[in-house]
Parts: structure tokens; C-alpha cells; sequence
């Protein structure tokens, strides 16, 4: 959580959306809407997907589950021939359930369960991440000769939530874990990386590349057969709204300049895999919150909502900036006020955001949160007895493209 210097808000009448819907707004406006709600625009998520496709031609889209499971949304991905990125046995059972083949999956889940690797290779899972020596000789045991790619360590400036540390190593490492993998008869096939969440710097793939080549041209020197290469996910979404936030197609050119440049192999026989999760899903949701009550403390007003850190904005306080706008008709021409905005539990931890400027705010008004498509009931829970967001999907059913 923190002070919203960059919070955007948008009066009612603005068209800020990158697709705006009529199903949305009907919804979003409906007084029987109950709060908290989730709406997932299904039209958007196509018209991303659409970029994905156009920005990155030799691209093979793995969506990244973790930022939604919705069973629709994956339904929807492994319906247009996408690949799905999976970190457990509920993803993988979700995956197999929307008919996704076993070369429509991966995972880079770099700590895996023995029990689910041998899931994965019942399954047909493609291929599967290491990052080291303990997993190496876990996944040989439990999978014997299936694919592995390693997860490179690369600098996650520039991005709102860094990911680093946890997981990946370092280019020598990596090559120790080809040349094990190999000795252990594993069939080592290339590298992953991941820039952080919501990545601002588009560099910073480019800048992950480099460093792949690096890895890359040594491990072909060492006689590796490389056609892999997972850039990860990272795609930031909020563009629309925001412009310093850089665009998917600029970050695509920066991608395939260095993919030509750094990776010896052909463009024809590499393996470039995307994964995207909020860059998917995220600028498709919406949540509908409600004010249920307001105090003074201090210098500070509060205003206390039906939805909260704990039950669908988790992100908020990792840092994540909350994008807002009012719902209210003549919330235009009201004077604008700052606040302080919390969620409805008894925790103390679940304040939103601070120093937050709104039109002026009362109880029983309602709030929009924009670009909740992503991770917002994935970490949601009904702490304190309050509800998770419940979830209304809109145009699901895909409208023919007029010519």
C-alpha cells in the first residue's frame, strides 16, 4: 500500500477504455449488481490475445494461470490453440479440463512435487523448469527424459513488483545444469527469465535476451540442441490510461530486434515462448466496490468499502498502485477531496491506498477498479467473514468481426 500519486480517476463520461462495451457498462451501472464484484469482459481478453498474436508472429502464447484460473478464461486460451503455463496439480487438472493437449502445457514452477512431476509426464506436459541440482535429480527420478529448460537470474529494474531472488541463477549455474541434466538423461532444451510483475522498462526484455545469448552460444559450443527460448510474462497492463506504460507492440520490437540479434538459432526452428498473464487478462476486469462507511481520524478521511486488501485487492499492498474511478452520475461536478481508502475487515493491515483524490465521497456510493482482470480473486479469501468478489462474466460468446 501506498500514497496514490499516481492514481488516475475518470469522471463517468469518459471513454478511457480500450474496448468499452455496452454488456460492461449495462452491468457496472445496474443498481441490483451486488459489491464487491468481479466483471471479466471475455470481448477484451480476445482483442489482446489478437496483439499478442500480431506483435509477436513466431510467438507461441502460454498464458501464465496464475493470474486467473477462471476455468472461461482457459477454456478460452487452449479453444484458440494457446498454450497454458501451470504451477500445480489444480492448474494442470484445470488445463486437461479445457481440453488442452499435453503440448499445450508447460510449467515454471521451479519447486514441483514428485507426485505432480509424474502427473505432468502422464499428462504430456511439453516441457518443465530447474533452477537446481535438487530438482535436477527430482524431476529425473520422477520424469525420466522428459524436457527441462532453465530459469536464468535477470534484473528486474522497471518493474512495480519485482519477482527476483527467489527464483533462477546465474549463467554458469545454468550451464552446470544442462551438462547434470544431460548426464541424468534428461533432454535439456533452453532457457526461461522473468523481467517482474507489471515490467515498465522495455529494456528490460531485450537486456534478459542478451544474457540468454550468452548461456545460449556456450551451451550450443558444449553440443546442447537449443530451440527454447520462455521470455516469461511481465506484460504490463494500463496503457490506455496511462501512457508512460509502455505498449505490448513496443516491447515487441524490442523483443524480436533482440531475439535476431542475441539467439543463434534460426527464427524458424526457435521456440518463443510468451507468457502472459496480466498482459492477458488484466485490463479485461473490473471490480465494483461499495462505500459502507466513512470516519475522520486526524487529518485523514477515510472511506471504508465492501472490498479490501484481503478480499481482492492483495496487490495494493504489495505496492501496486490502484487505478480508480467513481460511478456516481454527477460525481463530475462534485469538489474533489483526498482520502484514505481501507477495506471492510478488522485487520489493521487492510488499508487500499492513501492520500487518494476523489470527487467528494459518501456512503452507498460505488467505485471502479480498473485492470482487476489479474490477481485479484486468485488472492482473494474471506477473511474476517467478508466475501471474495463474485465473479460476472460478459460477452463470453465472442461477436462475428464485421468486414
Amino acid at each position: 500500500m501506498r500514497d496514490c500519486e499516481y492514481l488516475i480517476f475518470f469522471p463517468i463520461g469518459e471513454q478511457q477504455y480500450p474496448m468499452k462495451t455496452v454488456q460492461m457498462d449495462v452491468v457496472m451501472h445496474d443498481s441490483r449488481t451486488i459489491t464487491p464484484t468481479l466483471v471479466l469482459d471475455f470481448e477484451a481478453i480476445h482483442y489482446t490475445y489478437d496483439r499478442f498474436l500480431d506483435t509477436f508472429p513466431d510467438g507461441l502464447v502460454y498464458y501464465a494461470m496464475k493470474a486467473n484460473a477462471n476455468q472461461q478464461i482457459v477454456n478460452l486460451v487452449a479453444e484458440r490453440g494457446g498454450g497454458l503455463e501451470i504451477a500445480s496439480p489444480a492448474e494442470l487438472r484445470r488445463a486437461l479440463d479445457a481440453g488442452a493437449s499435453g503440448d499445450q502445457i508447460i510449467c515454471s514452477n521451479p519447486i514441483k512435487t514428485p507426485a505432480f512431476i509424474a502427473a505432468m509426464q502422464e499428462a504430456g506436459v511439453y516441457a518443465m523448469v530447474v533452477d537446481s541440482t535438487h530438482e535436477v535429480e527430482k524431476v529425473a527420478r520422477s520424469a525420466p527424459g522428459c524436457r527441462v529448460y532453465v530459469r536464468l537470474a535477470v534484473d528486474n529494474t522497471g518493474s512495480v513488483l519485482p519477482l527476483a531472488g527467489k527464483f533462477g541463477v546465474d549463467g554458469e549455474t545454468a550451464l552446470a545444469l544442462f551438462e547434470q541434466a544431460r548426464d541424468l538423461g534428461l533432454e535439456p532444451i533452453g532457457l526461461s527469465f522473468h523481467v517482474g510483475s507489471q515490467c515498465l522498462s522495455v529494456h528490460s526484455w531485450a537486456n534478459a535476451i542478451a544474457a540468454c545469448g550468452v548461456v545460449w552460444r556456450e551451451a550450443v559450443q558444449r553440443g546442447f540442441n537449443l530451440n527454447f527460448l520462455d521470455i516469461g510474462g511481465g506484460f504490463p497492463a494500463g496503457h490506455y490510461h496511462t501512457p508512460h506504460i509502455p505498449t505490448l507492440e513496443a516491447i515487441g520490437e524490442s523483443v524480436m530486434q533482440a531475439v535476431a540479434e542475441y539467439i543463434p538459432t534460426p527464427q524458424n526452428e526457435l521456440m518463443l515462448i510468451l507468457e502472459p498473464g496480466r498482459g492477458l487478462v488484466g485490463e479485461s476486469g473490473r471490480l465494483l466496490a461499495s462505500v459502507v462507511g466513512q470516519a475522520q481520524r486526524g487529518e485523514e478521511t477515510w472511506l471504508y468499502l465492501d472490498a479490501g486488501v484481503f478480499n481482492g485487492l492483495m496487490e495494493t499492498y504489495e505496492g501496486f498502485p490502484p487505478v480508480v474511478r467513481h460511478l456516481n452520475e454527477n460525481a463530475a461536478f462534485r469538489p474533489t477531496k483526498r482520502y484514505t481508502l481501507a477495506g471492510p475487515s478488522c485487520d489493521s493491515c487492510d488499508v487500499i491506498a492513501r492520500n487518494i483524490e476523489l470527487p467528494e465521497t459518501f456512503i452507498d456510493d460505488r467505485l471502479i477498479f480498473l485492470d482487476t482482470g489479474a490477481y485479484t480473486n486468485e488472492y482473494a479469501v474471506a477473511f474476517n467473514g467478508f466475501p471474495i468478489p463474485v465473479v460476472m462474466a460478459v460477452n463470453v460468446a465472442r461477436q462475428p468481426v464485421l468486414s
